[in-house]
């Protein structure tokens, strides 16, 4: 199981693993992990699962460092370390040391609601100290999705990115990530999950085929490959 490790000057704080839905950082004395520091805000940030991932987030309007670049969203890697005042969060996770792994080194940005309706902004990730799929020694498959309702039907967006997020911030949004094994749809934010040949997703990746349906705040994507 995963988990986190507090220290300071060398010296662990404290420890826990994740086994909860959602933990906070922070100065305030409520929260999971409590940093004792002035440049820390009384809620700084949260871990959120995903699926089965990890994502660690800043909470507005905070930012974080990991590994040494700023950022407001990332899904926690192995030996990943994030900075908080002169504490520092070290996320350990032994299942997610292979290259495979290390692929999925992502910050994940959210989409501008005003340009949720257009699918060129949709494919939300910006890749940071990461290496490409192309230059992966696993092979990566193709992929994309067309939208089949609204005012871009018919459009089409490849899916070349490790991780691509679609849907409309506040209301829904989906990811869908690129492994060696395929395509997977998970649920990142939204009260509803999204729906998948009509039916509801759930908190678990699914795994796409050819030809699903994806549906998002509102919108209608189909999943294609060559």
């Amino acid at each position: 199981m995963a988990k986190l490790v507090l220290s300071r000057g060398g010296a662990i704080a404290m420890q826990r693993f994740l086994d909860a839905d959602s933990l906070t950082i922070g100065r305030d004395p409520s929260s999971d992990f409590v940093v004792d520091d002035p440049r820390v805000a009384a809620i700084h940030a949260r871990v959120v699962v995903v699926g089965h991932d990890y994502i660690l987030e800043a909470a507005p309007p905070a930012e974080l460092v990991i590994n040494g670049t700023s950022c407001v969203r990332r899904i926690l890697q192995h030996g990943d370390v994030a900075e908080f005042g002169d504490c520092h969060l070290k996320y350990v996770d032994s299942r997610a040391a292979s290259p495979i792994d290390l692929e999925r080194t992502m910050l994940i940005r959210g989409l501008d609601p005003a340009l949720a309706s257009d699918p060129a902004p949709t494919v939300g990730p910006t890749p940071i100290a990461a290496t490409s799929p192309e230059a992966s020694p696993a092979r990566f498959p193709s992929g994309h999705v067309e939208w089949i309702d609204g005012p871009h039907r018919g459009e089409q967006r490849r899916l070349d990115r490790v991780v691509a997020t679609f849907g409309t911030p506040g209301v829904g949004v989906v990811v869908l990530t690129r492994r060696p094994q395929g395509f997977f749809a998970t649920h990142v934010e939204g009260a509803d999950y999204p729906r998948v040949n009509g039916r509801s997703i759930g908190a678990e990746a699914c795994a796409l085929t050819p030809g699903d349906v994806i549906e998002v705040a509102g919108a209608s994507l189909r999943f294609m490959q060559p």
